[in-house]
């Protein structure tokens, strides 16, 4: 596979002490990448550890797996494939980047879609990175994440419609601080699981903004200007906004989990309410939104930290009503060292 030489200098960020280089010809990648991590302290571009080289496919699909690296594991989203310390990753759509585990590189092409879709480009690059990551005792989880007054770290699963995204609303509009909207990194410290924030934009449905106040001027009068989740289902869009758009002194860095929640939507509910969830049940839930199939040299850590989680943390299924301002004290209670609201 041939790959564009970079015809700019690099964009080297501080990731919790962990450097990154972003390197690409194409100005678009460039301005997505400053977008979203841009908020992140520089680093000197001698110091990186990880180098991102990306640029613009041509196509609409992404180029071809390599010929001759074996298939680690197919799908229609995304596929992976490897030989040695090399694992590329092919999602149809969107690009094709191989991942040099010794050499720490990112190195590839993505499509036009890539940019296009709301999330794809922090997905992607997210994707690409987690080996890395892993490798380095970080592990990505699929959730909402704030630190909470008391200095705990919130974890909030869920699927799209249960809730997840007005849930994490409630917190930051009553000034809880954000780790992260979609992928907080965790990692066990003194044999305690910490939450890593890890950037990314904030989206939610012209719905779930119009219960706050102070968000609803990311409703657009003309609903065509608003960005749009092209990945979404046909129907209403997504409005993107930056954290730092919507709220003052917006991000925290880092805090020990203090509790997992799983709202669900319940019609009819007065008021939202927790239901103890056990550490077996919290667990099935999340080794999903963790584990990573074909990295099976990752599994057993990443399931040694998950079973961790569920020790540390209370678990709760979230039932939530339509009084979203009750919800931060409805969470903040079944925190450790809180009382019942």
């Amino acid at each position: 596979m041939q790959h564009q030489p970079p015809t700019s200098r690099p964009i080297s960020v501080n990731l919790h002490g962990l450097k990154l280089a972003f390197q690409t010809p194409d100005e678009p990648l460039k301005t997505r990448f400053e977008q979203i991590y841009g908020h992140l302290p520089r680093a000197p571009e001698a110091e990186a550890e990880i180098f991102i080289g990306w640029h613009l496919h041509k196509l609409p699909s992404a180029p071809p797996p390599p010929p001759g690296m074996p298939v680690i594991a197919a799908g229609e989203l995304v596929s992976y494939f490897g030989q040695g310390d090399l694992v590329t990753v092919r999602l149809p759509k969107y690009g094709l980047i191989t991942v040099d585990l010794a050499g720490q590189r990112l190195i590839g092409a993505v499509t036009r879609n890539c940019l296009e879709a709301y999330g794809v480009f922090e997905d992607v690059l997210l994707i690409t990175l987690a080996p890395l990551y892993r490798r380095r005792g970080w592990f990505p989880l699929h959730a909402f994440a704030a630190l909470a007054p008391n200095g705990r770290a919130v974890l909030i699963s869920g699927q799209q419609g249960s809730g997840k995204t007005t849930t994490g609303l409630a917190l930051l509009t009553a000034g809880w601080k954000l780790l992260s909207n979609d992928s907080p990194l965790l990692r066990l410290r003194d044999d305690q699981v910490e939450v890593l924030a890890y950037p990314g934009q904030l989206s939610a449905f012209d719905d779930s903004l119009a219960m706050f106040e102070s968000l609803r001027r990311f409703i657009p009068s003309e609903p065509a200007s608003a960005p749009l989740d092209l990945l979404a289902p046909a129907g209403p869009a997504k409005r993107v906004f930056r954290p730092e758009e919507a709220f003052a002194d917006s991000w925290a860095e880092a805090g020990l989990a203090g509790g997992l929640f799983f709202p669900e939507v319940v019609p009819g509910l007065a008021r939202s309410e927790l239901v103890e969830l056990s550490p077996t049940a919290a667990l099935l839930q999340l080794m999903p939104q963790a584990v990573e199939g074909w990295d099976k040299a990752a599994i057993a850590q990443t399931m040694q930290l998950l079973a961790r989680l569920v020790e540390q943390a209370p678990c709760y299924r979230l039932r939530l009503s339509p009084q979203v301002e009750a919800l931060p004290g409805v969470i903040e209670s079944g925190l450790p060292g809180t009382s019942d609201k």
